[in-house]
C-alpha cells in the first residue's frame, strides 16, 4: 500500500486509502455544509431563461432557513427575473416569511403572501432588472417551535436570464410608479 504523499509541507492521503482512519472527514463535512439553514450560491445567466427555486419547491419548503443566490450576467448585461408562482406565508410588513430582491442602485423590495392574494405583499407579475450586471435574492423563513413542514406553502418559482445592456434616463427624470413606489426606468439597448 502507497505511503502518504508529501505536497508543500502537508501530509495528503487518497480518501480511497484505507490506511487513513480520518479520511472520510471531507465527506462528512460536505454533508454538514449541505444540510446548513444558511447557504449561497452564485448563478450565471444566459440568454435563455433558467429556473430558480427555493428549497424542495414545489413541496413545502421547512422552517427556519435562510439562503441567497446571487446571479450575474456577463459584463455588459443585465438581470431580469420574473416569478412565476409565489407562495409563502403572510405576515404584517413580510416580517416573517420572505423573499428579498436587491441590485445595485436600488432598494432592497420584500414580497410575501400568495399570488393573487391581497394578504401579505407578494410580487404579482412585476419584472425584476437589475440596473447592473448582478442581482441577488434571499429567501428567509422564521423558525418555528412547531413542526418544520406543517404549514402547506411551497415556496417560489421564478425564471431569470440576461437581457442587453441597460441605458438609464437621469436620475429623477423618468420615473413610474409601481405598486405605490417610484421606480426609476431603464431602457435595454439589444444589439
Amino acid at each position: 500500500m502507497p505511503g502518504p504523499r508529501v505536497w508543500g509541507k502537508y501530509l495528503w492521503r487518497s480518501p480511497h486509502s484505507k490506511g487513513c482512519p480520518g479520511a472520510m472527514w471531507w465527506l462528512l463535512l460536505w454533508g454538514v455544509l449541505q444540510a446548513c439553514p444558511t447557504r449561497g450560491s452564485v448563478l450565471l445567466a444566459q440568454e435563455l431563461p433558467q429556473q430558480l427555486t427555493s428549497p424542495g419547491y414545489p413541496e413545502p419548503y421547512g422552517k427556519g432557513q435562510e439562503s441567497s443566490t446571487d446571479i450575474k450576467a456577463p459584463e455588459g448585461f443585465a438581470v431580469r427575473l420574473v416569478f412565476q408562482d409565489f407562495d409563502l406565508e403572510p405576515s404584517q410588513d413580510c416580517a416573517g416569511d420572505s423573499v428579498t430582491i436587491s441590485f445595485v442602485g436600488s432598494d432592497p423590495s420584500q414580497f410575501c403572501g400568495q399570488q393573487g392574494s391581497p394578504l401579505g405583499r407578494p410580487p404579482g407579475q412585476r419584472e425584476f432588472v437589475s440596473s447592473g450586471r448582478s442581482l441577488r435574492l434571499t429567501f428567509r423563513t422564521q423558525p418555528s417551535s412547531e413542526n418544520k413542514t406543517a404549514h402547506l406553502h411551497k415556496g417560489f418559482l421564478a425564471l431569470y436570464q440576461t437581457v442587453g445592456a441597460l441605458t438609464c434616463a437621469t436620475p429623477g427624470t423618468w420615473k413610474d410608479r409601481q405598486d405605490g413606489e417610484e421606480v426609476l426606468q431603464c431602457m435595454p439597448v439589444c444589439g
